[in-house]
C-alpha cells in the first residue's frame, strides 16, 4: 500500500464500526481498491475489554480514506462516531510500520499464551468440534455450515465415525453442547493455521475467478482476508512451513491490493525458491516450491510460474488435494 499510515482511532460502539467496516471493505473489494486494514487490540488482550483499549482500533489506510471514514454520513448520524486519537500537540496520532509490527506481535504472543474459551458465536466452517451433550456425546465433527438467525445458532456437522462420515444439523447450539477443539482464543494463532488459511483462500480465489458480485459474499471474503493477513508477522521455525506460510501471505496481500506489501513478499518468495533449490530436494520442500510458484503467478500473472506449477502436478501427481485445487484455479490463466 503506497502513502499509507497506521492511524490510531477510537470508537465507542466498536461492534457497529466493525460491521460497517466489513461492508466498506466488501465495496472496495468489488471495485478492486486496497482494503482498509484494521487491527483491534481487544481481539488479543484479555484485559482490553475492561479498559480503554476496548475502544481503540488501528487503521492502515491513506489520509484521504481515513478522513472520509471520519466524515462519512454514517458516522455523523452516530453519537459515538469514529474519531482520531490526538497526540499531545493536538495532531492525529499515527504509528510507524516497525512499531506497529512489534505491537501486533506482542498482542498476538500475549494473547496466544492465555487460554480463553472462544465464544460459540465465533465458530466457523472447517472448525473441529467435540459434541458434549445429546445423542452424539463424545463424537468429534467438522463444521460444514454455520447460520445465525435471530440470535439462534444452527450448525451443520460432519461427524467422524470409524468407517464413514455422518452429516447432522444442530439448532439452538450453546456452549453446553459444543467444544471447539482447534483453537482456544477467538483470534489467536490456530493450531491448524496453514490448513485454515488454505481453505479460506481457495474459497475466496474461486469467488474471484468467477467474478462473484454478491455483497454478502464479498463482505465475508474481505473480513476473512483482514483476519488472515494480520498474522503475517507470526514466526514459524520450520523452513518448509515458513515458506508455505509466505506463499499464502503473498496471495492474501495481492487480494487485499496492498501493493507495497505485495512487492516485499514477492521478493521474499523469489529468495525462498532460490533457498529451496540450493538446500533441499525433499518432497515437502518441492511441494512448498509449487505453492510459491502459484503465489508468484497470482501476484505477477507471469505464465512461467503457472506453467512450472502445472508441470509439477502433471509430473509428480502430489497427494495434496489443496495443491491440485490451487493449480486448477490458475490453470485457466484468468487474471485474479
Amino acid at each position: 500500500m503506497s502513502n499509507t499510515s497506521w492511524f490510531v482511532m477510537t470508537h465507542f460502539d466498536m461492534k457497529r464500526f466493525r460491521d460497517w467496516l466489513k461492508a466498506e471493505n466488501a465495496r472496495r473489494m468489488s471495485e478492486e481498491k486496497p482494503l482498509i486494514e484494521p487491527f483491534f487490540p481487544s481481539d488479543y488482550l484479555r484485559d482490553a475489554v475492561s479498559n480503554d483499549l476496548s475502544n481503540f482500533v488501528f487503521l492502515k489506510a491513506t489520509t484521504e480514506d481515513v478522513d472520509r471514514l471520519v466524515n462519512d454520513s454514517y458516522n455523523k448520524l452516530s453519537v459515538n462516531r469514529l474519531r482520531y486519537y490526538l497526540d499531545t500537540d493536538g495532531r492525529s496520532a499515527t504509528v510507524g510500520d516497525a512499531v506497529m509490527q512489534d505491537f501486533q506481535k506482542a498482542c498476538i504472543d500475549y494473547g496466544g499464551r492465555i487460554e480463553i474459551a472462544p465464544p460459540i458465536s465465533s465458530i466457523e466452517v472447517q472448525d473441529r468440534v467435540k459434541i458434549i451433550s445429546g445423542p452424539f456425546t463424545g463424537y468429534e465433527a467438522t463444521v460444514s455450515g454455520v447460520r445465525l438467525q435471530r440470535g439462534v445458532l444452527h450448525l451443520d456437522l460432519s461427524i467422524h465415525l470409524v468407517y464413514d462420515v455422518m452429516n447432522i444439523r444442530m439448532s439452538g447450539v450453546s456452549k453446553k453442547q459444543i467444544q471447539i477443539l482447534n483453537r482456544t482464543t477467538d483470534d489467536a494463532i490456530r493450531t491448524d493455521f496453514i490448513e485454515y488459511t488454505q481453505n479460506h483462500l481457495l474459497r475466496i480465489l474461486s469467488h474471484r475467478v468467477r467474478r462473484e458480485s454478491d455483497p454478502t459474499t464479498l463482505e465475508r471474503d474481505a473480513d476473512m482476508l483482514a483476519r488472515i493477513y494480520r498474522y503475517r508477522y507470526y514466526e514459524i521455525k520450520n523452513d518448509s512451513a515458513r515458506y508455505h506460510f509466505l506463499s499464502l501471505m503473498l496471495i492474501c496481500a495481492h487480494l487485499c491490493r496492498f501493493k507495497s506489501d505485495e512487492v516485499q513478499l514477492r521478493q521474499q518468495a523469489l529468495a525462498a525458491i532460490d533457498d529451496i533449490q540450493q538446500r533441499s530436494a525433499s518432497k515437502a520442500a518441492t511441494d512448498t516450491r509449487a505453492y510459491l510458484w502459484i503465489a508468484l503467478y497470482i501476484s505477477t500473472h507471469d505464465p512461467v510460474y503457472r506453467d512450472a506449477a502445472k508441470k509439477y502436478v502433471q509430473d509428480y501427481q502430489p497427494k495434496s488435494t489443496k495443491l491440485r485445487s490451487f493449480v486448477s484455479l490458475i490453470r485457466t490463466g484468468r487474471k485474479i
